[in-house]
């Protein structure tokens, strides 16, 4: 409420009340648009209102003559009665616009002017000013920089709405805080991550602080603004889609915690969010975050709610409100039943010490007749002054017949008492608020009037006119529309008028209704814009049994998970999905089982989630019994990857399946993905094979021949992990980063793809090629930004995993410390047994104690070096996992180098012997390089020239042709070597001076003063 005596704006009901001293308020007739000019003008107050202004903010995309706003000007100082020459409130700037002059304050709650006829249509303010009491202190504390979270619990009607409603009115007047509310829907509660916090935040970045509050939510919270995009200027865009790639469910979170608090250190902020007894779950997750970042926030959030329809669900809402509270993290506020004290303060206008015993009897009556449920007694009360029986005077209220002469006349039940009002409407509006029960608790004119078989014009002027009437609906602000239109909106002042109304209607005709609704809320949108109201459109068709086109927008609802991070959403929808497929036809019903079956072995794989392995089997065998060999192939292709992890036998067991299942694909390019996808991780289980990668490459043929440029860009990410192997840097480099970017670009149209998979190979294998390539700093810079990026993203595998491949950049830059402090950090507090604490998957645990030996020997601790590197090969003995092959040249490499330095060349033979063997049988060149330098060194340690100047031979052979920075200035060291033990001096320099310039140009990669140089040099 704001006053400008003697006027009152109500910004609830969308009105204007003329204050009189003898408390008799009138109520102004504004129409809609003209209300909307005044409450514009007060809202900037003291400032200029262009007509541009008011034509931009009020009519969106829609083509007025400025005429228009001196006609509705005229209305409202017809209302106000305010001279144009001799203006009290609004002062005219001839030519250019309007400004409001009078002085403005926020209503006083005990006054009696339009918040009293409010509360006597809504069920009033009575026997809740405790808990109003004790919002206000808590806002209070969290001012002072404790923030608060309180749920405000109670049954339907029993004022949770007034409560908070009357404690933001209490807000209105301090310019200071920032105050903003969010409405869960129900039915959206797992499909819409985050709807009623974006719902909130929207309305902030409308506010008049919203360009600041924009700029902190792209500075801060990059993965929300990319889900506000309509509130975020246009060069931000491609920006914040860069930041969030390959981001995990926990960014989301934090980010908004970040926000939140950095927001309420400008101003502290009020948050409502409203029946949360509907929320999805990634909301309930934020209200964990919040309540558990400990934080300086000037924060206050206040999260209604009904317990039982919370309990009956289910919802993880209830879980979290008594761990809170066990904690002492949150604050509750149980709304009871009024008092029959409090209805009697209500029917008389206020606290009295004596009442008469009529009031006390009509307070009794109406007590036993709501249960003190302020809703059902508001009903009540419309009943009896139906009926005659009562009436409401300034004074209060008076009943004219005795207690006991109308007991037996007021209806029992809640639904009884709407019913005898919706008896009262005629028959066009009953038809139109059925019809708006259908579309939703609130409903535009051109979604509802088909749902209810009316014109749009005739459908808006019925709600017009209840609206006047202060009958079962309200205005809502207008929606803007593409076409230049603007729709009005309404909805029901309560939960309970929209239930009754739309359990009047049958089956058929609900069904009917629904079809309505979703066809013409598809008509407002282009296909390409429907992912905003996806969820909205798939229960409509839902309820209209049209699953196929529910379920298309489940999928889309799906997406919008997964790109909010919300993945137990996307599970959730993905449930919901498997529901309505059971409503298909056979074939049908078995290709949508087996699609959303799929998405949920996805996110699970991603995850490295336990039951991805129990999904994907399920997954299989489903698409097997119904002969999908697409997507079974690709089902097996994700069940070797979780077997990867642990069980290296069963992961090639099912990679030969997948391999022989191909041969039944009839489409040659998802043929030709099947069988590349199957020999590049055949080659990471079982090592590099030279027969597999032929086939392999030759699958790249029908491939590229194929028309699904999809497909193709996906099976080329893995093939470049083929070239990353053998020795083709660049070409891997090139080919992974064109065709994720086709990918990340065109994620939404192929949902199939793992796109966690697809980001981790990128940014694994673009700095790794950088390091082979001797590009030391460009690979470092790359890493780091890599492992930030997942450790941003809330993917704390990602960054560890990735620190650990950084660890070779530092192995092969000569920094032991760096590498055995990273090594530490990692491996703190982990162990590789699966339920033993924080787990490391065996593959990155024997990786982390192979990079500490390495450490270690550079260091020159070879007993601590040995011990580490014998347990990374027992621990390949005995349980083989996925990258072993390739581990092992550095781990023979290692033991051949400890062997040398404690001067047991027996040792370091059949080391070395081992690492030729190995890497010759790869085409590794840089490695090959390595073993044959390595057997090359030993040989120099033996003072056997002749063989060592053969080893250098033979390492010079393999890396000849090739890209190989990282090996061949060793190559070249030990061949001066070699050559001085043999006495060829000259030759000797020639490989010295080499070794050096070689050597030089990998430091100058490196800027004047980095650790690496430094290190390297060194080295």
């Amino acid at each position: 409420m704001i006053d400008f005596p003697p006027f009152r704006l109500d910004r609830v009901n969308r009105c204007v009340w003329q204050c009189a001293p003898d408390g008799k308020n009138r109520r102004l007739t504004l129409a809609p648009r003209a209300y909307d000019m005044l409450q514009y003008l007060i809202d900037h107050a003291g400032r200029l209102i262009t007509h541009e202004e008011f034509l931009d903010a009020l009519w969106q995309n829609v083509h007025v003559q400025p005429e228009v706003l001196k006609a509705h000007m005229l209305t409202i100082r017809t209302a106000l009665g305010d001279d144009p020459a001799s203006p009290s409130f609004i002062e005219t700037h001839r030519g250019r616009g309007y400004c409001f002059i009078a002085p403005l304050s926020a209503s006083s709650s005990s006054s009696n002017g339009p918040r009293d006829a409010e509360q006597r249509s809504h069920g009033g303010f009575v026997g809740r000013k405790q808990q109003l009491n004790r919002l206000k202190t808590l806002f209070d504390e969290a001012r002072n920089g404790a923030s608060r979270i309180v749920f405000v619990a109670g049954e339907p009607g029993i004022g949770k709405t007034t409560l908070v409603n009357r404690f933001l009115d209490s807000l209105d007047g301090d310019a200071t805080v920032l105050t903003s509310l969010g409405r869960c829907v129900e039915g959206y509660g797992g499909i819409e991550p985050y709807y009623p916090v974006l719902d909130a935040l929207t309305q902030l970045t409308r506010g008049e602080a919203g360009p600041m509050i924009t700029r902190t939510l792209v500075s801060i919270a990059p993965t929300w603004a990319l889900q506000m995009l309509g509130s975020v200027p246009q060069q931000y865009r491609a920006e914040l889609q860069h930041q969030v790639i390959g981001a995990a469910s926990g960014r989301m979170l934090r980010e908004i915690c970040e926000f939140l608090e950095a927001l309420s250190l400008e101003r502290p902020l009020a948050l409502v969010f409203e029946d949360l007894h509907w929320s999805d779950y990634s909301t309930v997750d934020m209200l964990s975050a919040l309540a558990r970042h400990r934080s300086g926030a000037r924060l206050m959030v206040i999260a209604t709610y009904r317990p039982e329809d919370a309990e009956l669900a289910q919802h993880p809402l209830c879980r979290l409100n008594r761990d809170l509270g066990l904690q002492k993290l949150c604050h509750d506020i149980v709304l009871e039943p009024l008092t029959e004290s409090a209805i009697a303060e209500y029917l008389t206008g206020g606290p009295r010490d004596i009442r008469p015993d009529s009031a006390n009897g009509f307070a009794q009556l109406v007590r036993e007749r709501s249960g003190g449920n302020p809703l059902f007694m508001v009903a009540t009360l419309d009943h009896l002054v139906e009926q005659g029986i009562a009436q409401s005077t300034p004074e209060g209220w008076k009943l004219h017949l005795s207690p006991s002469e109308v007991r037996l006349e007021v209806p029992l039940t809640l639904n009884q008492v709407i019913e005898h009002r919706i008896q009262r409407l005629n028959y066009d509006q009953q038809r139109a608020l059925e019809g708006a029960s259908v579309a939703g608790l609130a409903f535009s004119v051109i979604t509802a009037a088909p749902a209810a078989g009316l014109s749009q014009e005739l459908f808006e002027d019925i709600c017009e006119a209840l609206c006047r009437q202060e009958s079962f609906i309200r205005r809502e602000p207008l929606s803007a529309l593409e076409d230049g239109f603007a729709a009005s909106t309404y909805a029901f002042r309560h939960t309970m008028y929209r239930q009754t109304f739309y359990e009047r209607q049958g089956p058929l005709r609900t069904i009917r209704s629904h079809l309505h609704v979703a066809e013409a809320l598809e008509a407002l949108f282009a296909p390409e814009e429907r992912g905003g109201v996806a969820a909205e459109l798939a229960q409509h068709f839902a309820a209209a049994k049209r699953w196929e086109r529910a379920l298309g927008y489940l999928r889309m609802a799906i997406q919008t998970a997964k790109k909010r991070l919300a993945y137990n959403d996307a599970l959730a929808v993905l449930d919901r999905a498997l529901m309505f497929a059971a409503n298909l036809p056979g074939e049908a019903r078995a290709a949508a089982e087996t699609e959303f079956l799929e998405g949920r072995a996805s996110i699970f794989a991603a995850a490295h989630d336990s039951r991805a392995r129990e999904t994907c089997e399920q997954l299989a065998e489903h698409a097997a019994q119904h002969g999908l060999i697409d997507i079974q192939s690709r089902a097996l292709m994700s069940l070797a990857y979780t077997y990867s992890w642990r069980d290296q036998l069963r992961c090639n067991q099912i990679i030969d399946e997948a391999l022989a299942l191909s041969d039944r694909q009839t489409n040659p390019q998802q043929q030709a993905r099947t069988r590349i996808s199957c020999y590049v991780w055949r080659m990471w289980v079982r090592g590099w094979c030279a027969e597999d990668i032929a086939k392999c490459e030759a699958a790249l043929v029908p491939l590229r021949a194929g028309d699904d440029p999809y497909t193709t860009a996906w099976s080329l990410c893995e093939y470049a992990m083929v070239c990353l192997v053998s020795s083709h840097y660049q070409k891997a480099q090139d080919t992974i980063v064109a065709n994720y970017r086709f990918l990340v670009e065109n994620d939404e149209n192929r949902p199939e793809f793992n796109m966690a998979r697809a980001t981790w190979m990128v940014h694994l294998g673009v700095p790794w090629t950088q390091l082979y390539l001797g590009e030391f700093d460009r690979a470092q810079r790359e890493f780091d930004k890599a492992i930030t990026m997942f450790a941003h993203n809330g993917n704390p595998y990602g960054a560890d995993t990735l620190t650990l491949y950084r660890c070779w950049v530092q192995f092969h830059a000569m920094d032991f410390d760096a590498m055995l402090l990273a090594c530490t950090q990692v491996l703190a507090g982990k162990s590789p047994e699966p339920g033993s604490g924080k787990s490391i998957l065996p593959a990155e645990y024997r990786l982390c104690l192979l990079l500490t030996g390495l450490a270690q020997l550079g260091l020159g601790d070879t007993r601590a070096a040995r011990d580490a590197l014998t347990q990374v090969r027992q621990r390949m003995d005995s349980q083989p996992v996925i990258f072993d092959w390739y581990w092992r040249l550095p781990l023979e490499w290692g033991l051949a180098g400890v062997a040398l330095e404690e001067r047991d060349l027996d040792a370091a033979i059949t080391h070395a012997d081992r690492l030729v063997k190995l890497a010759t049988s790869i085409e590794e060149r840089t490695w090959q390089g390595f073993a044959w330098e390595m057997r090359a060194r030993v040989a120099c340690e033996q003072d056997d020239a002749t063989h060592a100047l053969r080893c250098v031979q033979h390492a010079l052979d393999a890396t000849r042709g090739y890209q190989t920075p990282l090996a061949d200035w060793r190559i070249h060291r030990t061949a001066a070597r070699a050559c001085e033990l043999a006495g060829d001096m000259q030759t000797a320099d020639y490989h010295a001076a080499l070794s050096k310039t070689m050597k030089d140009a990998l430091a100058a990669r490196l800027p004047s003063g980095h650790r690496l140089r430094e290190t390297f040099e060194a080295g």
